[in-house]
């Protein structure tokens, strides 16, 4: 059953994350070169190595390695451009985070682990390191933290006296943290605050949902039961994930139940996981993977469905496979349909 679980849930990773949406935007042949229209985007680690455009919506489309054009824009604000970075990466499209005194740039491998570069006039591209190693010594586990990326941003903005307590304060290497630290060490290195170019906005999603939900029990379950389902409404808040997918969210919320049932008697869940929700309008699918706190995460359940979105509203269906953790054995199917609201 474990195997099961696992190649299903490799499965509905695969089929909602292979949806990709036309959006508005620009390729840069040359630095100056821009032509309109519309770019499909993907991944980000597929956004680094290619891009597919079109004028318009009808013609047929060409897609541009690193190699073919200096870089491009959505009309949303992602920017890449074109950059060799080192003998094992290559020439991929690094997006830009902040286009400044002090360029950022990021990347996500084909593993989906995150890089963050930096670059500066007169100074080359260098690598942020920041993982951290894990030694085994007699037995013992050591974790090494590695500090070589403050080392690197110390050197980099060296004039500036006014960003050294900020190098020393950072504990995380992620979007946030870095885009506001080169926007500090920009408005502090140029007087008139005219040279900034591009600096990334991160505002990321927050969703809200109601749903109505049952729990189908099936095998031993529906046996020992009293009741041949279970019956209950869902609230949920949704958090975007900007630094892994803009389509994954980490979600939490409350279920109350109002049917009886021995086998599983309390009354209340708290679900907590991920879903995968697209942006584009119209209908897409959903893919979810989430385990109830409540039951001491016993209850995991593995859902896929579909989404129908319109402006900030998304109309949800999805039915779910409630997998009992200790013994891995399947205790029902709960279908679901609700709604959901973006604040922004």
């Amino acid at each position: 059953m474990k195997l099961k679980f696992t190649l299903l849930l490799i499965a509905i990773t695969t089929i909602v994350f292979a949806q990709n949406e036309w959006k508005p935007g620009y390729i840069l042949k040359t630095q100056q070169d821009t032509i309109r229209g519309f770019l499909l985007n993907k991944s980000y680690n597929e956004n680094s190595h290619g891009i597919s455009f079109r004028v318009n919506k009808t013609e047929q489309s060409t897609t541009y390695s690193p190699k073919d054009i200096y870089g491009y824009r959505f009309k949303e604000g992602k920017f890449y451009i074109s950059k060799y970075v080192d003998s094992n990466t290559g020439r991929v499209f690094l997006e830009y985070l902040v286009n400044g005194e002090l360029d950022l740039f990021f990347y996500q491998d084909n593993s989906g682990d995150n890089h963050y570069y930096v670059k500066k006039e007169h100074l080359s591209l260098k690598e942020l390191k920041y993982k951290d190693k894990i030694i085994r010594k007699e037995g013992k586990k050591y974790i090494f933290e590695n500090n070589k990326y403050k080392g690197l941003l110390s050197y980099y903005t060296k004039e500036t006296s006014g960003i050294k307590k900020d190098i020393s304060r950072l504990n995380n290497v992620d979007h946030k943290s870095l885009i506001k630290f080169a926007k500090k060490y920009h408005e502090l290195s140029c007087e008139d605050g005219e040279c900034m170019i591009y600096g990334k906005n991160l505002k990321r999603k927050i969703f809200v949902a109601v749903n109505h939900e049952s729990l189908f029990y099936t095998g031993k379950y529906l046996e020992d039961s009293d009741t041949k389902q279970d019956s209950y409404i869902s609230v949920k808040a949704y958090f975007q994930q900007l630094e892994q997918s803009e389509q994954l969210f980490t979600f939490i919320g409350i279920n109350t139940f109002y049917s009886d049932n021995r086998y599983y008697p309390y009354r209340i869940g708290v679900p907590a996981g991920f879903e995968y929700i697209s942006s584009k309008s119209g209908f897409s699918l959903n893919g979810s993977y989430s385990m109830d706190i409540a039951s001491f995460f016993i209850l995991n359940y593995l859902g896929g469905g579909i989404n129908y979105k319109a402006g900030n509203i998304i109309i949800q269906t999805r039915a779910s496979l409630v997998i009992n953790l200790l013994s891995f054995d399947m205790i029902g199917v709960s279908p679901s349909f609700g709604i959901m609201y973006s604040f922004r």
